[in-house]
C-alpha cells in the first residue's frame, strides 16, 4: 500500500481513498505596452537579451511561470476553496482578476 499524505495537514490518505488534486499555475501579466517603452523599442530589447543572456534558463523560466500540484485531503480542500491564501478574503471571480492577458 502506498502511503499519501495531504500537503497542508500532513493527514494520510489511503490509496483507495479520496483525495483532491490542486493544480497552480502562476504567470507573469505585463500590464503595459511596448508602444509605451521609453526610448528605442530595439535597443531596450537588445539590453534586456544581453542581460538574460548569463541567467540559466530554469531561473528565467520560473520568473515567468510557474507550475505546482498538490494533494489534499477533503478537509483541507473544502477550506483550500474558502480560502486558498486564508487571509479572510472571499476570492474573486471571473476574468476580472486576470487584468488585461496578453
Amino acid at each position: 500500500m502506498k502511503l499519501i499524505r495531504c500537503h497542508s495537514c500532513g493527514k494520510d490518505i489511503a490509496d483507495d481513498g479520496i483525495k483532491y488534486i490542486i493544480e497552480i499555475k502562476s504567470f507573469a501579466d505585463y500590464e503595459g505596452y511596448l508602444e509605451d517603452f521609453p526610448g528605442d523599442i530595439t535597443e531596450g530589447i537588445n539590453e534586456i537579451l544581453d542581460a538574460v543572456e548569463e541567467v540559466d534558463p530554469k531561473t528565467l523560466e520560473d520568473e515567468v511561470y510557474q507550475e505546482d500540484v498538490y494533494l489534499l485531503c477533503k478537509t483541507c480542500r473544502d477550506k483550500f476553496s474558502d480560502d486558498p491564501f486564508r487571509t479572510g478574503y472571499i476570492p474573486t471571480e471571473g476574468e476580472s482578476a486576470k487584468g488585461t492577458v496578453h
